[in-house]
């Protein structure tokens, strides 16, 4: 190998390492939660644990006009359509009590992106955190009427 090959072998290898330096950035340099609307709409509650980061996900499919939002499930629980969750479309399920699909659909929407926290929240009364039940994502409860979060 002659000395200007070497040479530029070096240079390259060097401009190699650099940029993958420069590619490579910390948690701290990512773009600001302005610079993307699905980041701009997730409400992220106060935290003294940094060690959990709350990540918006994609925006949920929009439901259509032609799909009916209060149905009867399988199961025989009332259904209410679906809400925005942190990774897509949630569909509300009433599961106890007598509940209307306004008021879950009302707690819903605000509680949908608190659920990337994976904590216990309180929205306008009800207790909602992640559910232990097979096939829900998330569970409210409030005055015997409970109301799930499903993703399908």
């Amino acid at each position: 190998m002659t000395r200007t090959m070497k040479l530029a072998a070096t240079v390259l290898f060097g401009a190699s390492i650099a940029l993958a330096g420069t590619a490579c950035g910390s948690e701290n340099e990512a773009a600001s939660p302005g610079a993307d609307t699905a980041a701009s709409e997730v409400s992220t509650p106060a935290t003294n644990d940094p060690s959990v980061p709350v990540v918006p996900g994609p925006k949920p499919k929009t439901t259509t006009s032609d799909e009916p939002t209060e149905t009867v499930s399988a199961d025989g629980n009332k259904t209410c359509g679906a809400t925005k969750g942190p990774d897509g479309a949630l569909y509300i399920h009433i599961v106890e009590g007598n509940l209307t699909c306004d008021v879950a659909k009302s707690i819903a929407k605000e509680y949908g992106p608190l659920i990337a926290t994976g904590a216990p929240q309180t929205v306008s009364g009800w207790d909602c955190g992640p559910s232990t039940t097979a096939g829900e994502m998330a569970r409210c409860t409030k005055d015997g009427s409970a109301f799930a979060l499903m993703v399908q």
